[in-house]
């Protein structure tokens, strides 16, 4: 028995690893976020008539027992993924997980695509470390972000900051991180990443902000960067 937790594409379905193609088409069972999207995922690698446990969010918490439970008892080989991504990183998966470990699964990582890593590949924005903060609190954001630049001010270096955010409330987000860490603040915004559509823009956060408040519509999930800048001898050997 075996929980594989697999990343899936962000976007392209050509950017599917050989590992988790292999994992998805022999195990007993996919448990997954969205069946739509579990659906269209195993379509395009020819295992559509896979056994699906379907675990969306509201309802990781009283389904991952089961879940977790029905491994165990059958001897399965199950595979974990998310809608779009690596399981568990702002998204379900934390809970059955844990649950699975508790009983004596079997837990393994196939790494793959990751929104995270994506853009801050192509951000330009020195990363050797980072700050990922997922999806900012839709209630008292401005406060959690001013705790945030207050806690990085605290360190010994300035990690970049990486954050998701949904396209109806990219304009508001936006517009509290300039109220927050000022408008000159550089930022790197990745939306519908690896999608025909795919746009990546960088430059100071009241520029970026400009952009997206003459468009009437956004469309799809965003990543962002956030440069906090560089502290005096930051880049030098840090070590003991």
């Amino acid at each position: 028995m075996v929980l594989y937790v697999v990343a899936t594409p962000i976007g392209n379905l050509k950017d599917i690893t050989e590992r988790a193609k292999e994992v998805l088409k022999n195990c007993d069972v996919v448990v997954c976020e969205s069946k739509e999207r579990a659906l269209k995922i195993l379509n395009h690698i020819g295992a559509a008539q896979k056994r699906i446990f379907y675990m969306p969010a509201p309802k990781e918490g009283s389904n991952a027992e089961k879940i977790a439970e029905e491994i165990k008892e059958n001897n399965l080989s199950a595979v974990l993924i998310t809608s779009a991504g690596t399981p568990a990183i702002s998204d379900p998966g934390s809970t059955l997980i844990k649950k699975c470990r508790e009983k004596g699964i079997k837990i393994v990582p196939i790494p793959g695509p990751s929104a995270i890593t994506s853009a801050l590949s192509v951000s330009g924005i020195q990363s050797q470390r980072f700050l990922f903060l997922g999806f900012l609190p839709k209630k008292g954001k401005e406060g959690f972000l001013k705790k945030v630049k207050e806690g990085v001010e605290k360190l010994p270096i300035n990690p970049a900051i990486v954050i998701f955010e949904s396209p109806h409330r990219i304009k508001d987000t936006l517009e509290k991180i300039e109220k927050v860490f000022g408008e000159d603040t550089e930022v790197f915004l990745g939306r519908e990443m690896t999608k025909i559509h795919e746009e990546y823009l960088f430059g100071r956060i009241k520029d970026i902000r400009d952009i997206m408040i003459k468009r009437e519509r956004i469309r799809g999930e965003i990543t962002m960067v956030i440069h906090c800048g560089k502290k005096e001898g930051e880049g030098e050997d840090l070590g003991g």
